[in-house]
């Protein structure tokens, strides 16, 4: 039985199916792969902090620019360092289980973030995008990058503090700053995770009604 040709429009649907099958599944492949990835360095950096009683923080600093840093024919005006990356140890317990809680929060959250989005690529190859645990997942990494970003940034932050004032020693005033830096990128990501799971929902009572139609 001869078959039709093919029209120039079926053939760029075509194209477009493949292609968009084609970029999911690297997206679940990459997820997947990130999120193992970030989940084994983080609990092994964490775990070597504990053991080697080795930690990597980033404290704040107010300290002008040494003059070598202008040796040239340019001229340094003003300047100064913001933050140093230090290696600490010989904390006390308390800045040791802050930082730690820390470390564990983020491994979590990227375990979250990565199982979502894999799972939501698994969906959308199986045409089932808005299949019930979508949902669940999508608001559980919206609540935990809104609440980690607060609780774990927050934790971590004091932990800094206590390690900045345990270097400092027991003058009043010292070297490093008793203050921290809370980036609240996350949870205006978490905000959002938590729109995109309401719209989620909307989409599952839609489809529900569709299959009740068929």
């Amino acid at each position: 039985m001869p078959t039709t040709p093919l029209t120039r429009t079926e053939r760029t649907d075509r194209l477009e199916r493949r292609f968009g099958r084609g970029l999911t599944w690297t997206v679940l492949v990459g997820a997947v792969g990130w999120g193992l990835l970030a989940t084994v360095v983080g609990i092994v950096t964490v775990l070597a902090q504990l053991v080697q009683d080795r930690f990597d923080v980033t404290l704040l600093a107010d300290t002008p620019v040494p003059d070598a840093a202008s040796g040239g024919t340019a001229r340094l005006v003003d300047g100064s360092f913001d933050t140093a990356e230090v290696t600490v140890t010989g904390l006390s317990a308390l800045p040791r289980f802050l930082l730690t809680l820390e470390g564990a929060t983020t491994v979590a959250t990227t375990l979250l973030v990565s199982a979502t989005v894999a799972y939501f690529c698994w969906g959308v190859l199986r045409r089932r995008p808005f299949s019930r645990p979508v949902f669940a997942l999508v608001a559980l990494v919206g609540y935990a990058l809104l609440l980690g970003t607060i609780l774990g940034q927050g934790f971590g932050g004091l932990g800094r503090m206590i390690a900045a004032g345990e270097l400092n020693g027991a003058g009043v005033e010292g070297f490093w700053p008793l203050a921290t830096v809370v980036d609240l990128g996350p949870a205006g990501t978490g905000l959002v995770l938590l729109v995109a799971a309401g719209a989620i929902s909307i989409g599952q009572r839609m489809q529900r009604d569709t299959d009740g139609l068929i």
